[in-house]
């Protein structure tokens, strides 16, 4: 390895140090426990090296945030993998986002929070342009599935309805089921009463017969699917999840 790769990889490794730190003081104490100060007292480096990383608290939000995406990415590129219908692949998506949001809670709800003027505008201008490009990069996996879709005559476009509107519902929509059904929030009224997993399956199918897409619910063993998804595609990710629970 040459000087230049090593002193990258240094580099490398001192700002996910950084950042792992900070998710960690988040998980215990909220966004507004988190300061640069405190940080600092945190790891084994002076306050002037962490700016040198990040421009300022924002901007680390920013990071964290930007790193969950891609870490999200790379779980729908696996679903786009699966050996399956056009169907299958966007309802695995689906669950991969509600895998990404169980084994990392505190990163998936910093994507909320890290949409807010007041944070995504105090970030470094170099954390916003990669920010919108892994959004970009998100919506271009939901678009490359409903393009199968729609060449394999799996389902017909409605004239009312672009691709992009089609992405932006089923996103919405496991979003919504996510946020609204996630453990580590308090529930009430009916909503004790749902689980996130079933409701999610549920909630993507009816939206998906309304958009006539092939294999209706009723036509396919979608429970089966489900197991595929958690022995083949996600094997690693619902091991640890159990762990996680159990611990």
């Amino acid at each position: 390895m040459s000087p230049k790769n090593t002193h990258d990889s240094a580099l490398k490794a001192r700002e996910e140090n950084i950042m792992n730190t900070a998710l960690e003081m988040m998980a215990s104490k909220g966004v507004a426990g988190l300061t640069m100060d405190k940080l600092a007292a945190k790891v084994p480096y002076s306050k002037g090296t962490i700016y040198n990383h990040f421009t300022c608290k924002e901007d680390l939000l920013t990071a964290l945030c930007n790193r969950s995406i891609q870490n999200l990415y790379d779980l729908f590129c696996h679903a786009m993998s699966f050996n399956g219908s056009s169907r299958e692949k966007i309802l695995a998506i689906g669950y991969a986002y509600m895998l990404h949001s169980l084994l990392s809670p505190t990163e998936f709800m910093l994507v909320i929070s890290a949409k807010t003027p007041s944070i995504f505008e105090k970030s470094s201008e170099k954390r916003r342009e990669e920010h919108l490009i892994l959004e970009g990069k998100l919506l271009d996996s939901l678009l490359q599935v409903i393009s199968e879709g729609l060449s394999n005559g799996e389902f017909k476009l409605q004239n009312h309805l672009s691709p992009a509107q089609v992405a932006f519902s089923l996103w919405s929509m496991c979003f919504g089921t996510i946020v609204l059904l996630h453990e580590s929030l308090d529930r009430c009224s009916v909503r004790t009463e749902m689980k996130l997993e079933r409701e999610l399956i549920n909630h993507s199918n009816l939206l998906l017969d309304g958009l006539n897409w092939k294999p209706y619910t009723q036509e396919h063993d979608w429970a089966e699917t489900i197991k595929k998804y958690k022995t083949e595609l996600y094997p690693n990710e619902v091991r640890q999840l159990k762990l996680q629970q159990t611990s």
